[in-house]
């Protein structure tokens, strides 16, 4: 958090993200979320100050939200508190209340001046020539959706932490050396020679004997004991069960069509051509000049100085212009040159170039989306009610039988499954309305004859679980394994044997008899490496990763062995090139950068610790838990 802070703290577009970040949070009240239990109840604590519940939902519900938008609809709390959301959601909270109480402390504070000149120096509100212009200063904060008033109260919330933040970090210059050291480790070059050697070109392995299987199987037991198996009984809970219940009707749905209006109408937009010149007489005289045929853009460089990308403003909505522009503009018509108007930053001389009308879905045309989505919250509405319904007669001490009797619900019931969910034969358990990953874990944190509680998956569905037997795992007898076993020690003895195959190759390698002469001499496929860095990106050295590292701690003409699934590799270093910081200039500059921030990084860290301890902080999990 305290990086994002420092890192993104001169930049107008992410000063307005970040006020979405503190809406989420809830710093400045606004906003009207979905509450689920008692919010006022404090979840954290940071000094004196107090975070609530419905703080963090706010924060939790809002980043949901755009995950939705990122991932599809589907994605849910409990893929939400899989991502870490609900933690990442608590310490940002805690990391900005922190500073705060810090910056109070201090007794930091943003005075008239300081606005003024953050607000002047901030790059999206400067003309071509690098100066603060009002009016492009006017324009981006209502595209943005702020008034002046509210942009400063964001700077001088935001400010005082953003400057904690850049203090204790700040820039911090790697020293040249280290970047030197660390660009040759990471760009040296090697080259190798190396020949493969498999598992399966061994052909010459003798059957065991009775003798030789028994030992086989009395040394490794773990391959031939069965696991643990589970039987057990399952009630699953679903949409489908409380769908015919679910009734949609028409108004309910045009409420949410005016509601999503964003989604569903685009509003008109028009592009537009700007200049604003400090008079009225200018402001006509510009605007004859355009009547006779002048360029606008051209025109409006000449009397203004002006580049072209400030000129053109792009595809404006209505609600994006200063509302003495907004009505004048939206009425002229394509081609048309608006009258000059003046506003406090002077007077505009507008040409529309280009209309494009609204567009967008009719109710008609959205409501099978709507319905659909409308259906969708109530089946969950429904649900969440029905499983509070099976959750109290579980409470009050009803068995599996009479629950599904008394709920119309299906038994699913297992006779024996480990905890992949195989049956002995090894086959999948039969599929169920619950994915058996979450069935069979339940099961083995069940004892035996005990009903599990009220489970949720990430569909929103719930089920419970009954663990009717317990089958401990069992060694199987060796004529039940005896194929098994003859199978994985004769695979053993291979792989001893190429190993063993490797390990002379490799004893066979001296300086007047190299890799490449030893491989053409036994008929052997040699392959020569393509030079590869440390970390070998995409195998770049073309060669099995096991052998690679091993390479990095060779001199040239130095010998490595490696294992793989499939057989053995030998290699000889073969060439060793140097990488060259000098003559890399652009990329040690990147990495010096890299280290800076990296270690600027560590000392926020230690920074943000430091505070927490100046500030103690205290965080109820397990209230936080009951939100979600």
């Amino acid at each position: 958090m305290l990086q994002f802070i420092r890192s993104k703290a001169g930049t107008f577009v992410v000063k307005v993200l970040f006020v979405l970040l503190i809406l989420s949070f809830g710093i400045w009240g606004i906003g009207d979320f979905l509450r689920s239990s008692p919010q006022d109840a404090t979840v954290a604590t940071v000094g004196d100050h107090k975070i609530t519940g419905d703080v963090v939902q706010r924060a939790v519900r809002q980043q949901v939200d755009r995950l939705r938008q990122q991932f599809g609809g589907n994605f849910d709390m409990e893929q939400a508190k899989a991502f870490g959301v609900v933690d990442q959601a608590v310490d940002g909270l805690v990391t900005q209340t922190v500073l705060d109480q810090e910056a109070e402390r201090l007794h930091l504070a943003v005075g008239d001046k300081e606005v003024a000149l953050l607000v002047q120096q901030e790059p999206a509100f400067k003309n071509a020539q690098g100066q603060f212009d009002p009016g492009q200063f006017k324009i981006r904060l209502g595209q943005a959706g702020y008034t002046e008033a509210s942009y400063v109260a964001l700077l001088r919330s935001e400010q005082p932490r953003i400057d904690l933040a850049s203090v204790a970090g700040g820039t911090v210059a790697a020293p040249q050396a280290l970047a030197d050291l660390l660009y040759r480790l990471r760009n040296e070059k090697r080259v190798a020679d190396w020949v493969f050697l498999p598992s399966a070109a061994v052909k010459d392995i003798p059957a065991p004997d009775d003798a030789a299987l028994k030992a086989y199987y009395d040394k490794h037991p773990d391959i031939f004991t069965a696991p643990e198996y589970r039987g057990f009984t399952a009630l699953a809970l679903t949409a489908k069960d409380v769908a015919a219940d679910v009734k949609i009707d028409e108004a309910q749905l045009k409420d949410a069509y005016n509601q999503r209006q964003d989604e569903f109408v685009k509003p008109e937009q028009r592009h537009l051509l700007q200049m604003i010149l400090k008079d009225q007489k200018s402001a006509v005289d510009a605007e004859a000049q355009l009547a006779q045929g002048k360029d606008f853009v051209k025109l409006a460089q000449d009397l203004t100085k002006a580049d072209a990308a400030t000129v053109d403003l792009g595809d404006v909505a209505k609600k994006d212009l200063p509302t003495e522009l907004a009505d004048p503009v939206f009425a002229a018509k394509e081609g048309e040159v608006v009258k000059p108007i003046q506003t406090a930053f002077g007077w505009h001389v507008v040409k529309v170039t280009k209309v494009d009308a609204s567009s967008g879905k009719s109710f008609e045309e959205a409501k099978p989306q709507l319905e659909a989505d409308a259906r969708k919250d109530a089946e969950s509405d429904a649900l969440y009610a029905f499983s509070n319904k099976v959750e109290d007669a579980v409470s009050a001490g009803a068995d599996l039988a009479t629950i599904a009797q008394q709920f119309k619900l299906t038994p699913y019931t297992v006779k024996a499954a480990d905890e992949r969910g195989l049956d002995p034969d090894g086959k999948p358990i039969p599929d169920f309305a619950i994915a058996s990953d979450a069935l069979t874990k339940t099961a083995f944190a069940t004892a035996q004859g005990a009903t599990s509680g009220l489970e949720q998956v990430p569909n929103g569905s719930f089920y419970l679980v009954r663990t009717d037997s317990v089958t401990a795992p069992a060694l199987k007898p060796l004529d039940a394994v005896k194929d098994q076993a003859k199978t994985a020690w004769t695979n053993e003895q291979r792989t001893q044997k190429v190993a063993d195959q490797a390990k002379a190759l490799a004893d066979q390698i001296k300086p007047d008899q190299p890799l490449a002469k030893l491989a053409a001499a036994q008929k052997l496929q040699l392959s020569t490496t393509k030079p590869f860095i440390r970390n070998n990106p995409a195998n770049q050295a073309g060669i099995p990763g096991p052998v690679v590292a091993k390479l990095f701690d060779l001199a040239p003409g130095g010998v490595a062995t490696a294992a793989t699934p499939d057989g053995e590799v030998v290699a000889q270093l073969k060439d060793i090139q140097a990488a060259d910081p000098v003559a890399d200039k652009d990329k040690v500059a990147a990495l010096t950068g890299q280290l800076g921030q990296q270690i600027g990084d560590d000392v926020l860290n230690q920074f943000d610790r430091a505070l927490r301890t100046l500030h103690p902080v205290s965080v109820e999990r397990d209230r936080i838990a009951n939100l979600f």
